[in-house]
């Protein structure tokens, strides 16, 4: 099937389309808004229009209360206009007439049938036209243009109105598209930023009500402070927006999160809660433990709706800990936005990542070995990222210890005796987590594990010294839903996709013993979490108890038959029994497939050229480990020197100057141990050791100098 990409035409375009328009400071005559209105005296233009910057086409007197606007465009075969996307921004509200038919109201309220010149919004807006990636489009199908369009000349009329008598501003631009030969949504293509009004009148699920101020909820990470309702009858009854906010009502600070999924007209989000004071405040949240840091999460990229809290779920019954999810529904600032669920965020926390708080002032000893939360991830997999202490917390001290510990299992296991059972990867991670990290992520054939989203955390050592694998995150593009990485092929391993080795699963599984591990955890799981027919029966049951929230769903986000991220291109469902039947159809082929494949698992055991510790850097090998780190008046390096020669090691400071040569030397080829002491009276810092053998650079190790 070959989908339409770039079909969409002009209807009305602000740069080129005239408009009449009426500046009003009294009322204009009653039949403004119909077809046939003479409009011949009001001024004629065209672009942006509005008051309060100098950035509009056309600049109107401030003491307008509200701006009339009419349009029109000619139709040959109004039958085969069926899809109208209707672009529109504005400052702060306005209702649209299709010849004489009103088809769109925004933060205007219903009583007022036609507001007067000075009536008033019900809340304020600010534009968005510069703004990264905003959602402004409406889709309006032919239940309502079959009602409207006529053959010839049509008319669209516009009632502008602000949110305060006497107000600093007004604004409004649009632009009209034709999509009735369209069936793709491109995320980036603003005339594909649209969504259907839909009035929430009740729901079985919790409803979560979010007001902002006029600015909205910014598509960058910048945190708003905004204001959350959530209704959840208690008696498992019908909830209602007007209910009483029975589970919280006060303040939030939230942002929009993710990094390509930011860009989805169904956006996700990050908020926690906060007190009359506005510091941080633990909230026990439908049936989930207190907590002040939420997510809530607008699957776009999934159809289900549901491939995150299957998944989690299905994780937490292996014995590992997975976020807990509660399905709701989403009011935003007065429209409506479809089905969500409220995820708890992955955080240290004993009811989360249970692992020892670190503090800032803990920099040494063993309060420095824990506890941490990191994770490979996007922009840059190669690295870890510390999401545990968070940014504003971690010392550099922290930061260079749980790097150092991690680059260092990391050079045991690509070393000989990376596989030894007493002083291998063994050492230095918990196989238990690990296991059921690759079978629940192998199960649902993550494209993005192993190298996005990818957790790992790590307790104080007197707890436990060892690496933890999870908890498992991000699975919307899982069980098929993406040709990203292979994921829509249910007969590969994912850890053998060539993107996805940060996590080292091959090198692991050169490990007999860990292999057989692996095969007899999935079968003892297949026979209980991962039933097949168990799994299948949850499916369903989510579709059908989900079934309303969904079909309002994609009523006001029409896109079920369209591709709309990275989903699979031969396949393209055209209803949501579509998408269930694919979801169940593959994830069988792939059970099966494993099924069948487990056994066969290998990986011949890799030489490397040293009976030590090495670490590929330059196409040489060196091994190199600094210790203690970080250090007070001396530390010891371990290193491997790959070759006879000059062997050159200085250290140099963050401006890139070299302080000390450490070592400026002949050697043989060998290892070696060597101290360095500080005869230089170094101040404490940050502090970069570059090792060089006869001018290549075998590597370099982050030093931090403490008092």
């Amino acid at each position: 099937m070959i989908l339409n990409l770039y079909s969409q035409d002009y209807i009305i375009n602000y740069m080129s389309t005239p408009f009449k328009y009426f500046a009003a400071q009294s009322e204009p005559d009653a039949n403004w808004y119909l077809p046939g209105y003479d409009d011949s005296l009001w001024p004629v233009d065209t672009g942006l229009i509005g008051y309060g910057s100098t950035d509009y086409n056309v600049i109107i007197n401030d003491q307008a209360q509200s701006l009339y606007l009419r349009y029109e465009f000619d139709l040959a075969d109004p039958d085969a206009f069926n899809i109208m996307s209707f672009l529109a921004d504005y400052d702060d509200g306005y209702i649209a007439y299709l010849n004489g038919k009103e088809i769109l109201r925004v933060n205007v309220d219903d009583d007022l049938k036609y507001p007067a010149f000075n009536d008033l919004t019900n809340r304020g807006h600010e534009p968005e036209y510069n703004k990264s990636a905003p959602v402004l489009g409406w889709y309006i199908d032919s239940t309502i243009l079959d009602t409207c369009l006529v053959s010839g000349t049509n008319s669209i009329a516009v009632h502008v109105l602000n949110d305060s008598i006497g107000g600093s501003d007004l604004f409004y631009v649009m632009n009209v598209f034709d999509f009735s030969n369209t069936d793709y949504y491109n995320i980036y293509d603003g005339a594909c930023r649209y969504k259907r009004q839909v009035d929430l009148d009740s729901t079985k699920l919790p409803i979560v009500i979010v007001e902002s101020d006029e600015n909205g909820i910014r598509v960058v990470r910048i945190e708003t402070i905004a204001h959350m309702g959530i209704i959840a009858n208690t008696e498992g009854g019908y909830n209602k927006p007007t209910d009483s906010c029975n589970v919280y009502y006060g303040p939030v600070e939230i942002e929009v999160r993710g990094q390509s999924s930011a860009y989805f007209p169904k956006r996700s989000y990050d908020f926690d809660f906060r007190d009359e004071f506005g510091e941080d405040t633990n909230i026990a949240l439908l049936g989930m433990p207190r907590e002040s840091d939420w997510i809530l999460f607008g699957p776009w990229a999934d159809k289900s709706q549901f491939r995150n809290p299957l998944i989690y779920y299905l994780s937490s019954l292996t014995g590992q800990w997975a976020p807990r999810t509660q399905f709701c529904e989403v009011i935003l600032n007065g429209q409506y936005v479809g089905l969500y669920s409220l995820v708890e965020k992955i955080k240290r926390d004993n009811n989360r990542v249970d692992i020892a708080r670190l503090n800032p002032d803990e920099i040494s000893g063993i309060d420095l070995t824990g506890g941490y939360i990191f994770k490979h991830d996007k922009p840059d997999s190669r690295y870890i990222q510390i999401s545990y202490p968070n940014e504003d917390d971690l010392q550099p001290e922290q930061e260079a210890y749980i790097t150092e510990h991690y680059d260092y299992y990391k050079s045991v296991l690509h070393s000989n005796a990376g596989l030894d059972p007493e002083t291998g990867y063994k050492k230095y991670i918990d196989e238990s987590t690990l296991i059921d990290y690759v079978v629940i992520t192998e199960f649902a054939k993550n494209c993005d594990a192993y190298a996005m989203s990818s957790y790992m955390y790590k307790d104080r050592d007197d707890n436990d010294p060892r690496i933890k694998f999870g908890p498992i995150w991000d699975f919307d593009l899982a069980f098929g839903n993406s040709p990203w990485q292979n994921g829509y092929v249910y007969d590969e391993w994912q850890f053998d996709y060539r993107d996805n080795h940060w996590f080292d699963i091959q090198r692991l599984f050169e490990d007999p013993d860990l292999v057989d591990r692996f095969e007899d955890r999935w079968f003892e799981l297949r026979e209980t979490v991962l039933d097949e027919n168990t799994v299948m029966e949850m499916i369903d049951s989510l579709a059908l108890v989900l079934a309303e929230p969904i079909a309002r769903n994609y009523y006001v986000w029409p896109v079920i038959d369209k591709y709309v991220f990275q989903q699979y291109w031969p396949y393209h469902v055209t209803s949501y029994e579509d998408e269930i039947d694919y979801f169940k159809s593959w994830l069988s082929q792939r059970i099966a497939w494993v099924d069948d494949n487990i056994d066969n698992l290998y990986y011949p055991v890799t030489e490397y050229p040293s009976d030590i510790r090495v670490q590929q850097i330059d196409e040489s090998f060196a091994s190199l480990h600094a210790y203690p780190n970080p250090f007070k008046n001396e530390f010891k390096l371990d290193i491997y020197v790959p070759d006879n020669g000059i062997l050159k090691i200085q250290i140099v400071n963050i401006n890139g100057q070299v302080v000390d040569i450490f070592f400026d030397s002949y050697m043989r080829e060998g290892s070696y141990k060597l101290r360095w002491t500080d005869e230089a009276n170094l101040p404490a810092g940050l502090y970069m050791l570059d090792v060089s053998m006869e001018n290549k650079s075998l590597g370099h190790i982050k030093l931090i100098k403490i008092k």
